[in-house]
């Protein structure tokens, strides 16, 4: 019984399906924007290709500064890296053609940095996240030229209040009290 499940778990590993993965890149910043997508098809995908891996998805490389220089040594010198073209791409391929494509991408100098992440089934399309716009809150131009003015007069930069009255206090209170109670 032993070597009857020996054998089938044997003839499983023959059967091993592909598996989803991701990759996210830098490429080099020195790379002409018009020829990036043929770039990408050398650097990328034409290895995926060439390992037996099948593309499912993929988000265009754009132009992003790095929070932190990047070094990579091409040609027995030192090259450094302040943005680059940050891409990603999800792919199917065996488990064991994933080394070989790692091996493969190492080798490239187009390629400052990459990571291929295995990904759950279900998780062939990439999601690009859209960051919400925030609209930043800026004082008008009126109120800045009179800080400005008054900084320069060696004045106090304090806002100006309007007093209240004792009818406009009594109803502050009493809208305060109502939202407490509400």
């Amino acid at each position: 019984m032993d070597e009857n499940l020996k054998e089938e778990s044997l003839e499983n590993l023959n059967e091993v399906e592909p598996k989803i993965y991701e990759i996210g890149y830098l490429l080099t910043p020195i790379l002409p924007q018009d020829s990036l997508a043929e770039q990408v098809v050398q650097a990328i995908k034409s290895p995926i290709d060439k390992c037996g891996g099948a593309i499912t998805s993929e988000m265009d490389p754009s132009m992003i500064r790095l929070a932190y220089t990047m070094k990579k040594t091409v040609a027995n010198k030192k090259e450094r890296y302040n943005e680059a073209y940050f891409g990603a791409l999800r792919f199917k391929l065996l488990p064991e053609k994933a080394l070989i494509l790692k091996e493969i991408l190492d080798k490239n100098d187009k390629i400052v940095r990459f990571m291929i992440v295995s990904i759950a089934k279900g998780g062939e399309v990439i999601v690009v996240p859209k960051r919400a716009y925030q609209k930043r809150e800026t004082k008008p131009l009126e109120k800045m030229f009179e800080i400005e003015r008054r900084e320069k007069e060696g004045g106090e930069v304090t806002e100006e209040v309007k007093e209240m009255t004792s009818e406009d206090l009594d109803k502050e209170i009493d809208n305060l009290l109502e939202e407490k109670n509400a």
